[in-house]
């Protein structure tokens, strides 16, 4: 299902963007719920651990929903405890609901840049799924927002911060069910293909019904090579900073001295990692080495690309033709690996369209996507 859609393609036009934002002034009572709250408690890992709204504050939503700012327990890769933010919104409908997830692009590794807080998308902007039934839920990720440095990239964090919204959701109200969608761009769309592919170890519970990536960061263990010496070396920088955090390891065997001095900006910035100091020094001034050449770095960086787990679902990839952090000559790379695993994978390739802009393009055509497979009618693959 490879289809080019130019520039001008017609689309539904949706409520999207910044124009939205205003709504969320409208801020409304804080709801503290018990720690042995009376509301779903999921299965979350074979010990038995379950997910709880730790507070919950209402925000304004679209007429005919509700929606709240939400502090929820999860769980870091290393087993331990921890608190992570977002937002949840139901819309009032009759009967047992789907949830779709939306997970967001990169914000930066610090507290301060969690979406919630800063801006990022609201319930305002996914108007039409509320009004489609859907319960919508936006997870910050683990430490935007929380305590720790942000894991970036690191799939299985990404995975456990949206299933244990999703479980929050069904805490707010017993009606959301356990279809999950999952709608993702950029960082978002590696963590809806992590969440996919880690869904039977980690959700057993929920049925992953289809994830949507939009221009999604895959390949991580071929990105370092071509982004080394370029404005792209923050991403890089980003990726080591935030493993460093997840599993234990020392920045100093793959970072310089000089980019060490720099990191207190790369932990704490909210800006595109392409304007970074550590950006504008040269591969050497900033790597001591490639990190695809060092173990466990390489292991890490292959173990946290999502495209060779098996997803058991429909996939559909939205990328643009001008996407300079999204190069097309990658995608055969991509689908190949993704086939070989089994994974029922399809793309929709816009043409003219850029990093920024083709989630907005795609926007109609993602709502159908999803709908259709919640419908359970037939999807094309490129496999």
């Amino acid at each position: 299902m490879n289809r080019f859609i130019g520039r001008y393609r017609t689309h539904v036009d949706l409520p999207y963007g910044p124009s939205m934002r205003r709504f969320r002034l409208a801020l409304a009572v804080l709801v503290v719920l018990p720690a042995c709250s009376q509301g779903w408690t999921g299965t979350r890992t074979s010990e038995g651990l379950t997910t709880r709204i730790i507070s919950a504050e209402r925000i304004a939503a679209p007429e005919g929903a509700r929606a709240w700012q939400v502090e929820y327990s999860s769980e870091t890769i290393g087993g331990e405890e921890t608190s992570v933010t977002g937002w949840v919104a139901i819309p009032e409908v009759q009967g047992t609901m789907p949830v779709m997830a939306w997970a967001h692009p990169t914000a930066g590794l610090g507290d301060e840049c969690a979406p919630s807080r800063l801006g990022g998308r609201t319930p305002f902007d996914f108007s039409h799924e509320l009004e489609a039934g859907w319960a919508v839920v936006a997870t910050d990720y683990e430490s935007l927002g929380g305590p720790g440095l942000h894991p970036y990239l690191v799939s299985e964090s990404e995975a456990r911060s949206i299933f244990d919204i999703a479980r929050a959701a069904h805490e707010l109200d017993d009606r959301v069910g356990t279809d999950l969608l999952l709608w993702g761009f950029s960082q978002g769309g590696h963590a809806t293909l992590s969440a996919a592919a880690l869904a039977p170890e980690l959700a057993p519970d929920f049925r992953i019904v289809a994830t949507v990536a939009v221009a999604p960061a895959v390949d991580l263990i071929g990105w370092p090579p071509r982004a080394l010496g370029t404005l792209q070396q923050g991403y890089i920088v980003a990726i080591v900073t935030g493993f460093a955090a997840a599993y234990g390891l020392e920045v100093g065997d793959v970072l310089t001295r000089n980019a060490i001095d720099l990191l207190d900006e790369v932990k704490t910035s909210c800006a595109d990692p392409t304007t970074y100091g550590v950006s504008r020094l040269s591969s050497s001034g900033a790597f001591v080495v490639d990190p695809t050449q060092l173990e466990p770095w390489a292991t890490l960086l292959t173990d946290n690309s999502p495209e060779y787990r098996t997803i058991g679902s429909p996939v559909l990839l939205v990328l643009g033709d001008e996407d300079a952090l999204w190069p097309l000559d990658l995608l055969p790379t991509i689908i190949g690996r993704m086939c070989d695993a089994g994974t029922p994978v399809g793309t929709s390739i816009h043409l003219g369209e850029d990093h920024g802009s083709v989630g907005g393009a795609a926007r109609g055509e993602i709502h159908t996507f999803l709908a259709e497979r919640l419908e359970g009618l037939p999807f094309e693959t490129d496999c």
